[in-house]
């Protein structure tokens, strides 16, 4: 059963480009369409040709996610390491999500240490750890909610720790978020897009830097709050 669960990840890993070159180039035609770069198009064209370009945006999400997850499983992910300045980094994340933290009304908190070190890690695969979980604490807290991000250091590490007013985990399924594609049942996350893979890629990152993961949610509607941390000085190999 394992070898098969690795061959399956091989396998995927290694059309990673042959799976993301296609949609990449849809979603580019779709974009210089929809830009009417070679002529105008009446408004019913426009709808369909944002339809497009939309989900083709989804499913590149999915596949990029579906492709990152079998690279770690098979151990063909590889850290790019450069000095990460966390204090500003973090700031403009939450940046990236204050439009969508506007439209549903939610207020955002931010506590981010003044004294953050720069750390020793990979930077896009930082970015998309951090960009998972304040995205996910949007799309599962309702309107007028709140989320919050802090950050600090702790000995020779820094903690992150995203919280949210959302929708919450019941105990049973605690246990159930970081299987690939498991997604809490309710009236709720059944609107909202969404692959199932931002929290268990997310925990496999932090690992793979040699951090540390954890969920924590006192129930159903009583919030979520994901705590990682990651090492100040990398213990890999470039």
């Amino acid at each position: 059963m394992k070898r098969a669960a690795r061959a399956k990840s091989e396998f995927l890993a290694n059309m990673s480009h042959e799976l993301r070159t296609p949609l990449n180039s849809i979603n580019g035609f779709s974009e210089v369409l929809f830009d009417e770069t070679f002529g105008p198009l009446n408004e019913k064209q426009r709808q369909y040709v944002n339809n497009v370009l939309t989900s083709g945006k989804h499913l590149l999400l999915l596949i990029n996610q579906i492709l990152d997850m079998a690279k770690v499983e098979s151990g063909k992910m590889n850290l790019s390491l450069s000095s990460l300045p966390m204090n500003s980094l973090l700031n403009e994340l939450a940046m990236l999500v204050a439009d969508m933290v506007s439209k549903k009304k939610i207020e955002m908190v931010l506590e981010i240490a003044e004294d953050l070190p720069d750390i020793e890690a990979d930077e896009l695969k930082v970015k998309e750890i951090i960009y998972n979980l304040l995205s996910n604490a949007v799309k599962f807290t309702p309107e007028g909610g709140k989320i919050s991000l802090r950050a600090k250091r702790v000995d020779s590490d820094i903690e992150i720790v995203v919280s949210d007013t959302g929708i919450g985990i019941a105990p049973e399924n605690i246990g159930k978020i970081f299987e690939g594609f498991f997604r809490v049942d309710t009236p709720y996350s059944r609107v909202t897009e969404g692959t199932g893979l931002g929290l268990p890629l997310s925990k496999k990152l932090v690992e793979l830097h040699g951090g540390k993961f954890s969920v924590e949610s006192a129930g159903l509607d009583k919030g979520t709050k994901v705590r990682f941390t990651l090492p100040i000085v990398s213990k890999k190999a470039v």
